[in-house]
């Protein structure tokens, strides 16, 4: 009796082996679907983030820059712009003054000489034309761009202040260097303007200019270097440059504005601590 119980037990305890042994087995496969599943989807996710990754790389080096390219007309530093030829109205390069214009806005018609030579150091100008007809609309908001969107001074090159090898004077307005080089100072700013040597005509005077040039002002809070500025002749309304870049606009368009200075903010050739 003992005997037969003892063979009853065995059997029972292999089937209770093998029962435990596919358990085990169907287990272990299930295991190993979910994990070749879970390394499906983590290569799948993957993928898609470096596909992701490289299309917004792709997309961000294709994205046209702001404004147009203006060829280069040189660096030379002259005391007289008369008879210089530029390229681009208002210019974005070539022969300037050995002073240059500090940030702000300006009441009066500023000399290229000192603007160009804001540029070289990477300043970005707000030039407008008030005897252009005025639209009262305009679009966006300027925006204040964050650290990271500037491009600030990196080197120990300080602002040159050498002066032009030759100094000349044609008599023409807005034409001479009005501020004579002394020591540590080669810089002109809304609070020491040069003279006044051609008076604003009634159209900047006007309502409608005055609230024009305050949107514009408000430009001078989106980076360190921005510079407003009246200008007549210009082919526009208003022209945004930088060294070598331009753009035009026959409106007030806050959005592009903001683009162009931080694009090009303190990107001019020669980098400086002012």
């Amino acid at each position: 009796m003992e005997e037969g119980e003892n063979e009853i037990s065995e059997q029972l305890s292999r089937r209770e082996r093998r029962r435990l042994l596919k358990e085990q087995a169907r287990e272990g496969a299930q295991a190993a679907s979910k994990s070749k599943i879970g390394k499906w989807i983590i290569g799948i996710l993957v993928l898609v983030a470096l596909s992701w990754g490289g299309y917004s790389l792709f997309k961000g080096s294709t994205t046209p820059l702001p404004g147009e390219s203006v060829t280069d007309a040189g660096r030379d530093h002259i005391t007289d712009i008369y008879g210089v030829t530029y390229t681009s109205n208002p210019p974005t390069s070539g022969p300037h003054f050995p002073v240059w214009a500090k940030p702000g806005v300006y009441d009066r018609f500023i000399s290229d000489g000192y603007l160009i030579h804001s540029m070289e150091h990477g300043y970005v100008i707000i030039w407008y034309d008030c005897n252009k007809p005025i639209s009262n609309g305009s679009t966006g908001s300027p925006s204040r761009a964050k650290s990271k969107d500037f491009q600030f001074p990196v080197s120990n090159v300080y602002a040159h202040d050498e002066p032009a090898e030759e100094s000349t004077d044609s008599g023409q307005l807005l034409m001479h260097m009005k501020v004579e080089l002394s020591e540590g100072m080669s810089w002109i700013t809304v609070e020491n303007a040069p003279e006044v040597e051609l008076e604003l005509p009634d159209s900047f005077k006007s309502d409608s200019c005055k609230d024009l040039v305050s949107k514009l002002s408000a430009f001078t809070k989106v980076a360190q270097r921005v510079i407003v500025v009246p200008k007549q002749n210009l082919d526009t309304l208003i022209a945004v440059t930088s060294w070598g870049r331009i753009d035009k606009m026959e409106n007030l368009d806050q959005e592009r504005i903001t683009a162009f200075i931080k694009a090009f903010h303190n990107r001019g050739p020669e980098q400086t601590q002012e």
